[in-house]
């Protein structure tokens, strides 16, 4: 039997709206900043790794500025599997910002597997 190491998340993420700044910054950058108050990754389903379904995606996630309450999820690029996609969602679904801090967070997610 062969063993795979599953590669989770590649969270290169962009805040594309920042109050006080016009300039994007990673997600590292909003954590630092302590700007993102619960951001769990989403995780690579059993399922989708028994099938070997891989893919690559973009996600944009939409605050209410004045609670920091996530409004909206929009799937600017599809995974290509619609059980990557609606598991990316569902966890980015939990997603929290700081009141008075991000307005759009733009999100790209990869699930690959690759050998160890």
């Amino acid at each position: 039997m062969r063993k795979y190491l599953v590669l989770l998340i590649s969270m290169t993420t962009c805040v594309s709206s920042f109050a006080g700044s016009p300039e994007p910054i990673t997600v590292e950058e909003a954590m630092q900043k302590d700007l993102l108050l619960f951001a769990v990754r989403p995780d690579y389903p059993y399922e989708a790794r028994r099938r070997r379904l891989t893919g690559s995606g973009i996600f944009e996630l939409k605050f209410d500025y004045e609670s920091g309450r996530l409004r909206e999820i929009h799937v600017v690029q599809s995974t290509g599997h619609q059980l990557l996609d609606g598991n990316a969602i569902a966890t980015l679904k939990l997603w929290k910002a700081k009141p008075h801090s991000v307005h759009t967070i733009r999100l790209p997610i990869t699930f690959t597997l690759k050998r160890p």
